[in-house]
């Protein structure tokens, strides 16, 4: 027996003929509380999709498909609700870095439906940037004009301190995504080595 709390059973927010069955959440959704929950029908062949609300001290995380605590998932709204299209970047379900533009204000959602990777473009709230290394949209990060030309580890050459660098990964499609990190502390990056040392002069 099954016992849905706080269901809607008209418009569901999402096609569960193009999800499948499970968790989907409601892009349209600015507070992030509202999924659709996606039934497969053996018999008929066909979904029942119900409009679900999580509980009023949780919110809906898409990573997990479950409702959690907000100190746990960040809601990064969107205003114009994103359109999904095949991918040509996504190699796994998760966020990433849009690689256009590249002011770290949009981020990629990867979802795979149907055995088939489809992109998400969310724009973050104003006055705050996406952090590919938290996949939050945060007001404290500071956004990088540096992109990508080849895979491996790249000094931040605007970092004084040259504890930064920037982590290339090369995509199937022939892109880059990156990651910004900082070497742990009383250690420098070497752009000799390319690794976090304590035997290098910063210069």
């Amino acid at each position: 027996m099954y016992v849905l709390c706080g269901v809607s059973f008209a418009h569901a927010a999402v096609d569960c003929r193009v999800t499948g069955a499970g968790r989907f959440a409601d892009l349209a959704d600015e507070k992030c509380k509202n999924y659709t929950l996606c039934i497969y029908v053996k018999a008929t062949d066909s979904y029942l999709a119900y409009n679900t609300v999580c509980p009023s001290i949780s919110v809906f995380n898409p990573l997990i498909s479950k409702c959690t605590s907000p100190t746990n998932y960040a809601c990064n709204f969107t205003v114009n609700i994103p359109r999904p299209s095949p991918s040509t970047i996504c190699i796994s379900d998760g966020y990433m870095p849009d690689p256009e533009p590249t002011n770290c204000a949009t981020y990629i959602q990867c979802v795979k439906i149907k055995g088939v990777f489809t992109q998400l473009r969310h724009r973050c709230p104003e006055f705050t940037y996406y952090n590919p290394n938290t996949t939050l949209c945060e007001s404290n990060y500071t956004c990088t004009d540096f992109s990508c030309v080849a895979p491996g580890r790249i000094a931040d050459k605007a970092d004084f301190t040259c504890r930064k660098y920037y982590y290339c990964v090369q995509l199937f499609n022939g892109t880059f995504a990156q990651f910004k990190y900082t070497c742990p502390a009383d250690s420098v990056f070497n752009p000799i080595t390319k690794l976090c040392t304590t035997h290098y002069s910063c210069s």
